[in-house]
């Protein structure tokens, strides 16, 4: 027995949803005279320091609650992502995080968050004073949060993306005190109308203030960027100090002539441009840069492919894996006067990767994808170090959280926590949410229960 839906839709609970959704692609369908109360998709999970390390919290997990410590009694609704969506009820200082839900740019997940709001509500008993939703005014989320505002007559309380994912990891860590939260997925909305996706917060519950972000980038081709890696590369590439970019665009193989003039105008005239500091994005180039994935056939396989080649060279090559680490530079960052903002040089470390692949095409060195890849995750870790570093002498803050989808990848969370560590940081992880969009709700209902309590 198992679940069924198509591609993209939920997961269908009812024998009218699956003849209606499944008849095209099955003969038969076998059901059952109980009827289906709660969609619960799978549960999956890494393994990370001989423990579980979330990457979908749903059927054995969800609604377990998360326990956070307050003394307030309100009860709050979070609805979570748009992406790998979860919603979460609280009551006091218990947090129901709800089964994924999934992708709610669908209808059909629409309709199904409604739903399960519904139910789960009524199972807990809870009625929500306050609900929370993602700073995006577009999302579809964002739409049903203020939906049902409207109906419970209750106020609504958007929380900014990336301090929902810090929030999240302070909370389920049970932490209070103000940290270093480094935010690292692949697309959220800024406050100052960019897409942001590469930050360091100062953070606790009382708020947040940006203090740091990746080199920002033009993101040209809207939706088509995060699948076609090679859209980014190209950005990235405009910067660099490579001779012809053409002939350089050709000799890496990235695209054809035509998708190059293309995304050129795209991004010369700023049609269909907004500036990013995603480092969801700089992982797919880099993957799209070194051979490794240029057309993904689904959501992330250029960074877990890119991931994947990196642990496999550092599988066979140990000591310079070593290296790779310590020869990484730590002290290069730049200061952003205009807006008080720390700039991590990922422009930079995109351009020498570049020179080195080019080398290596040329036959001009060993540098093979595989060390490359590796020398990324390396050095981006060593540049987070450095930043925090930088951080700690103006704050005066030593503990540090790490949230986003990009902290899925085990071999970036591993170097990062190991480096940080090494020079006194305490370092907060996840262990009962997901690090990506699946964990959001959490943070947003802890955003929201204290601000019931610190109005």
């Amino acid at each position: 027995m198992t679940s069924g839906n198509p591609t993209g839709a939920p997961i269908c609970h009812t024998d009218e949803e699956a003849r209606d959704a499944l008849s095209d692609i099955a003969d038969v369908i076998l059901t059952h005279n109980r009827p289906i109360r709660l969609r619960a998709d799978d549960t999956v999970l890494d393994w990370y320091e001989e423990r579980a390390y979330p990457i979908r919290r749903s059927r054995g997990y969800a609604p377990l609650p998360i326990y956070y410590d307050t003394t307030s009694d309100a009860q709050a609704l979070a609805i979570g992502g748009e992406l790998k969506n979860t919603f979460a009820l609280a009551r006091g200082p218990l947090i129901y995080p709800s089964a994924y839900v999934g992708d709610t740019t669908d209808l059909r997940t629409i309709l199904a968050l409604k739903d399960s709001i519904r139910l789960m509500g009524s199972l807990l008993a809870v009625h929500p004073q306050i609900i929370a939703c993602d700073l995006h005014p577009r999302y579809n989320t964002t739409a049903v949060a203020r939906e049902l505002a409207g109906e419970l007559h209750v106020p609504l309380f958007p929380v900014q993306h990336h301090y929902a994912h810090i929030l999240s990891c302070l909370a389920e860590n049970d932490c209070h005190a103000p940290i270093l939260g480094i935010a690292l997925d692949g697309t959220g909305y800024g406050p100052d109308g960019t897409i942001w996706g590469g930050e360091i917060l100062r953070a606790d519950f009382t708020g947040f203030t940006r203090l740091a972000s990746i080199d920002p980038f033009d993101q040209a081709g809207g939706d088509k960027a995060p699948r076609e890696p090679w859209r980014i590369a190209i950005a990235l590439l405009r910067t660099a100090c490579l001779g012809d970019k053409s002939t350089v665009v050709d000799a890496l193989k990235l695209c054809t002539e035509q998708q190059y003039a293309a995304q050129s105008f795209l991004l010369e005239q700023k049609l269909n441009t907004v500036i990013s500091t995603s480092a969801g994005r700089l992982f797919d180039a880099v993957s799209a840069l070194l051979g490794i994935c240029t057309a993904p056939t689904y959501e992330g396989e250029a960074p877990i492919r890119l991931q994947t080649a990196a642990e496999m060279w550092a599988a066979t090559h140990p000591n310079e894996a070593i290296l790779c680490v310590e020869d990484s530079p730590v002290k290069t960052q730049e200061t952003d006067a205009a807006v008080l903002l720390l700039r991590i040089p990922t422009q930079q470390l995109f351009a020498d990767l570049a020179h080195r692949r080019l080398a290596f095409l040329n036959n001009k060195n060993d540098d093979t994808a595989g060390r490359l890849a590796y020398t990324f995750h390396a050095r981006l870790s060593r540049l987070l170090e450095a930043a925090c570093l930088t951080l700690r002498e103006h704050t005066h803050l030593s503990t540090v959280a790490l949230s986003g989808g990009v902290f899925q990848n085990t071999l970036l969370l591993d170097l990062t926590k190991h480096n940080l560590e090494a020079v006194g940081f305490r370092v907060l992880i996840h262990r009962q949410v997901p690090p990506n969009d699946g964990g959001l709700c959490l943070g947003q209902a802890a955003a929201a229960l204290y601000h019931l309590k610190n109005p």
